[in-house]
């Protein structure tokens, strides 16, 4: 990566990295000799993407040199495990990469001028709100609509003018990578983005690995910003609603607009001690860690206050002859509404996806409405969607471009959006509803593609923790020597079928918790029961990985050890963001030997991945070789 012109000497040059357009080709500038342009690599040493060693020292055109159209790597699927550079994986554009990149430019900003504003903040709640509805729609497959962040944009460059004139002479100095003044024509907007995009903030942070771990803070608080974007969908905490207290409210969203601040003010300049800014910037990602461990403890309070505790549950998954809306996504306020709202219109409402936990709270489940499950995970959503006859509504990610076999009969809620889809706004839903009452429904208990086999949910830690007694006698009398944790964010590689392959392998002797869109990798296959337990226990979605944590800590009370020391394993699938800050709360917690994949994330250079091995033995799976790695967790390593 370039380094920034105010460290090179006086007999130096560099591409000038303000004039970095999407697409554009890089004329007409000083370039030194030797200059090296580099695309990010995890898994070895920086590739050279374009070399020119005798280039002139004097002004030219350089015509053969032209960035990449885009450069992103925050999802796991990236482009050959480095970055996608002319289109997304997940099918987003250059110029959506950019506005995406800006939006997050602002809500750094905005975090920044929160945090110098501090718990008095007069713009508090309209920054919260901005924050972290923006933010998510940033999210890999959340929202591919240009004119939505247009949108977010316009409000956001609002609201940092007047937080900033609110702050006077005390104001922080604006984010090197944001424009003096958001323009108002479209083209304009998208050039500007140029600035902040990730090679122009590699070029000014200088240092590769310093780089990718503010990355990688950056994409853990992306995931904390959606989990409390849902925690607050629910009713939030203080006078809005129940789950959770004003104060505790108060206190995750100071620490959210503390890291943002820090992001903003680290990725704005070439740390002077490249050894210590590494430091700091690992010890702010645990830092993010520990903000969605209290994130994740709010929206489990959130939940069960609205929707009541979950319990264990057998859900249907035949359908029932009737017109029918399935519902996708994480969103089960959403869902609450839509049940509320088609009580009486003689609908069946079905979940996909992560939504399959919502069955298991008793607030949903009361609905007769609520007939059953539908598919599986967000990967199969092409042919699944195709075949339900009935209307669509996602909710959250993850949403994949639809085709024509059924976008008419698709709708967004929430942070998602997709040109030419429309959008639902509050409890508007009676579009959907007209659009379920013309299409012809179930017309039997006949399902349109092979039965995926019997779903049961809802063993959240409550549930876990009501059997603590029988699990604490057979981890004593020895027979029970092993826990295993097996899911997390699903995707569409071969190589995911590592996750099912461990976990038919995992020894008699053990009990697997999974959670996430990753379960669907795991269930419907015959695991076997210990102590009378099923031995597969479904968590519910990603961010139950709280319950996870909560029954681990009460285990290792009741057997009066440490976590650390419980036969407690990890084989987690990764996939956006909302993983990543999980995995940075499981470091927090000081969790060993955490294995993740199917790759490793291309952010982490291999000095980075190498501290993080070191200190927490966190390593990627052997994807072909799960039988190797489920034999070193049995041993403790």
């Amino acid at each position: 990566v370039l380094k920034p012109l105010h460290s090179l000497g006086p007999t130096q040059t560099v591409l000038s990295s303000s004039s970095w357009l999407p697409g554009e080709n890089i004329a007409g500038m000083r370039v030194g000799a030797g200059v090296r342009l580099c695309l990010w690599s995890s898994r070895r040493k920086l590739k050279p993407w374009m070399c020119k060693t005798q280039l002139s020292r004097s002004l030219g055109t350089i015509s053969a040199m032209k960035q990449p159209a885009m450069m992103c790597f925050q999802c796991e699927q990236t482009t050959a495990g480095k970055g996608c550079t002319t289109q997304g994986v997940c099918t987003k554009t250059p110029q959506l990469a950019g506005l995406q990149d800006l939006q997050v430019a602002y809500m750094k900003r905005l975090c920044q001028l929160s945090h110098a504003l501090g718990p008095c903040n007069p713009f508090f709640e309209e920054s919260a709100a901005l924050v972290l509805e923006s933010s998510f729609a940033t999210l890999t497959n959340v929202n591919f609509d240009d004119d939505r962040f247009e949108s977010y944009l316009s409000q956001a460059a609002s609201l940092t003018s007047r937080m900033e004139q609110a702050l006077g002479p005390a104001v922080p100095p604006k984010p090197i990578d944001l424009p003096e003044k958001l323009p108002m024509d479209r083209d304009a907007i998208r050039a500007s983005a140029g600035k902040t995009g990730l090679l122009f903030r590699g070029a000014i942070v200088g240092n590769d690995d310093v780089f990718g771990v503010l990355e990688m803070a950056t994409y853990g608080l992306k995931g904390c910003g959606a989990y409390l974007y849902h925690a607050e969908h629910l009713g939030g905490g203080g006078s809005r609603g129940g789950g959770y207290s004003a104060e505790e409210r108060k206190e995750v969203f100071l620490e959210f607009f503390r890291l943002g601040s820090y992001l903003a003010s680290a990725g704005s300049t070439a740390p002077l001690d490249a050894e210590a800014a590494l430091q700091d910037g690992l010890q702010e990602c645990l830092a993010v860690g520990a903000l969605n461990l209290k994130i994740m403890k709010l929206l489990d309070s959130a939940h069960c206050e609205a929707l009541g505790t979950p319990t264990p549950t057998e859900v249907p998954t035949m359908p029932v002859l009737g017109q029918a809306i399935l519902v996708s996504g994480h969103d089960l306020g959403i869902l609450h509404q839509l049940l509320k709202h088609t009580e009486d219109h003689g609908v069946h409402v079905y979940t996909h996806g992560e939504m399959l936990p919502a069955h298991g709270y008793p607030g949903l489940r009361k609905f007769p409405h609520l007939k059953g499950h539908f598919g599986t995970h967000w990967g199969n959503q092409l042919h699944e969607f195709r075949r339900f006859p009935g209307s669509i509504l996602m909710t959250s990610n993850c949403l994949r471009p639809p085709t024509k076999k059924y976008a008419d009969r698709l709708w967004t809620a929430g942070p998602v959006g997709f040109p030419g889809i429309p959008h639902i706004e509050g409890d508007q839903f009676e579009p959907l509803v007209q659009k379920a009452a013309t299409l012809p429904g179930f017309l039997g208990d006949e399902m349109p593609f092979p039965h995926v086999g019997k779903f049961t949910t809802g063993f959240g830690h409550d549930a876990v923790l009501g059997a603590a007694d029988t699990i604490v006698k057979a981890v004593k009398s020895g027979e029970l020597n092993h826990i295993f944790v097996v899911g997390g964010c699903d995707g569409t590689e071969t190589a995911r079928s590592y996750f099912t392959d461990f976990a038919d392998s995992t020894p008699s002797d053990s009990i697997i918790l999974t959670l996430g869109c990753g379960k669907f990798r795991l269930t419907g296959r015959d695991h076997g029961t210990l102590a009378g337990l099923p031995r597969l226990l479904d968590l519910g979605q990603c961010n139950d990985a709280y319950s996870g944590l909560v029954i681990a800590q009460k285990l290792s009370e009741a057997l009066g050890c440490k976590v650390n020391e419980l036969p407690l394993h990890f084989a987690v699938s990764w996939f956006e963001q909302k993983a990543v800050a999980v995995l940075l709360t499981l470091l927090h917690l000081e969790l060993k030997n955490i294995r993740i994949g199917p790759a490793v994330p291309a952010f982490l250079t291999p000095r980075v991945a190498d501290i993080l091995h070191s200190k927490f033995g966190l390593q990627g799976i052997r994807a072909d070789r799960e039988d190797e790695d489920l034999k070193d967790m049995l041993a403790g390593r």
